[in-house]
């Protein structure tokens, strides 16, 4: 099997050149020791792709990311229950997603990062969900990970090659974004509080968050959502003033710890100009996997232009809502088919319908038709490609998970995670995968 040739022929080369020597052990040791997080394993030597491979992933993500978060306004208008209906959320999370959408500056929020997750198979990049939300997996590592690529020894080398390494300033851009969505009172510096509200939730990433947000000049504060203060005059924590509340959470544990008058009490305080809500529910709804059966709904079909029906057909695995008229369909297709929760994430609980004989598949799908929490879709199952990288760890062949980050309409460079070869599993940190940023060249060399 040769080197999948989405990666840069010439950084191929120069490890080849240096991971034979003696300086490689060392820097893999510094590299890891840089990034450490417990859980999480990363990639090395890092990955160095293409300009061609970059640029595809990066126009990808983007015209996906636009297409699938504004379609369903296109099929629904503003009727809010039409698109809830169609997607079968249960009413109680409904009532306060369609609260939260039905205020114009959280409707902006909702859709301002987004990451379409697209797996790489045989016939080429093929998405699997696109993430709507402010707690989007990537951002703490694809900053970290591209200092650590720079200062390492690899880095060095390939340097004396004239390659210097090259990415997005993911944090720049995001600090950006953040700005427009926040609102100036006054003399200061902004007062940031970054919510969490599980309270054995001790992600060890977010420290680099939070020294990203200070960078800008603002003042962090954490702790969970239900300790703040909420009044008529606007919000506090340990009795210091909240400008903007982040939300670090997703919808799942808003619906297990957060009271649904906390979330809809912010919201008011965020259209009274309170406080900046940057995290409501409203992303909840264009998260739902239920939103690419709209792309093959033949009933609106003739709402997408020819170029959008060309990039779906190209990247977009034919996707369909389990229902009860729906479930002959799955049942007859089993062994092509995955079946997913539509408001989950991370890969999790996954059923691949090639796993099951056909009287288990039959019985599983029939108990999710009856689950009164959550809503399921089924996807035709695109295998991942086995391609040939260049590691430290044992063995080559990876499947390769491409994840670039939109931020605010922009995109703020990919989060790659690879993994050996497993059967009927996820590509996912959190199953084991290794994860790195995509990375680039620039060839200049010294004169």
């Amino acid at each position: 099997m040769n080197t999948w040739p989405w990666l840069d022929a010439r950084a191929v080369a120069a490890w080849e050149d240096f991971g034979a020597g003696e300086e490689a052990g060392p820097d893999r040791e510094r590299f890891d020791k840089a990034l450490q997080r417990p859980d999480w394993k990363t990639a090395y030597p890092p990955p160095v792709f293409t300009a061609e491979a970059a640029a595809e992933t990066a126009t990808a993500g983007l015209r996906l990311a636009e297409l699938i978060s504004g379609f369903p306004r296109r099929v629904f208008g503003d009727d809010l229950e039409a698109w809830t209906g169609y997607l079968g959320v249960p009413a109680e999370d409904a009532a306060l997603m369609t609260h939260a959408l039905r205020r114009p500056r959280l409707r902006r929020v909702a859709t301002a990062f987004m990451r379409p997750d697209l797996v790489l198979t045989p016939d080429g990049l093929k998405l699997v969900e696109l993430n709507v939300a402010t707690s989007l997996g990537g951002l703490s590592t694809l900053a970290p990970y591209t200092s650590a690529a720079r200062a390492s020894a690899y880095a060095a080398h390939l340097a004396e090659r004239g390659l210097h390494i090259d990415a997005p300033d993911t944090a720049a851009i995001w600090l950006e974004v953040f700005a427009g969505l926040t609102r100036a009172r006054g003399e200061g510096p902004l007062r940031v509080f970054e919510a969490t509200a599980d309270p054995a939730d001790l992600d060890g990433g977010r420290r680099f968050f939070v020294d990203m947000l200070r960078s800008a000049g603002h003042e962090v504060s954490c702790g969970l959502v239900t300790d703040l203060r909420l009044s008529d005059t606007g919000v506090t924590h340990d009795g210091e003033r909240v400008d903007a509340v982040f939300t670090a959470y997703t919808w799942h544990e808003t619906k297990r710890f957060v009271p649904p008058g906390l979330t809809r009490r912010l919201m008011d305080l965020d259209t009274a100009g309170l406080v900046d809500f940057i995290g409501s529910p409203a992303a909840a709804l264009h998260d739902n996997k239920g939103n690419l059966a709209l792309l093959h709904d033949p009933e609106h079909a003739a709402l997408l232009t020819a170029d959008e029906r060309a990039l779906v057909a190209r990247y977009v695995p034919d996707t369909f809502r389990l229902r009860p008229d729906t479930l002959d369909r799955a049942l007859t297709h089993r062994e092509l088919l995955v079946c997913k929760p539509a408001s989950a994430y991370g890969g999790k609980n996954l059923a691949f319908g090639s796993a099951h004989g056909d009287q288990e598949w039959g019985a599983l799908l029939r108990d999710l038709l009856a689950d009164p929490e959550e809503r399921y879709v089924l996807q035709l199952c695109r295998p991942p490609a086995t391609v040939r990288v260049p590691t430290a760890h044992p063995g080559t062949e990876r499947e390769v998970v491409l994840a670039p980050l939109i931020f605010g309409g922009s995109y703020a460079g990919v989060f790659v995670r690879q993994a050996p070869p497993r059967p009927h599993s996820t590509i996912n940190a959190s199953s084991g995968a290794e994860v790195a940023a995509l990375l680039t060249v620039r060839n200049q060399r010294n004169s």
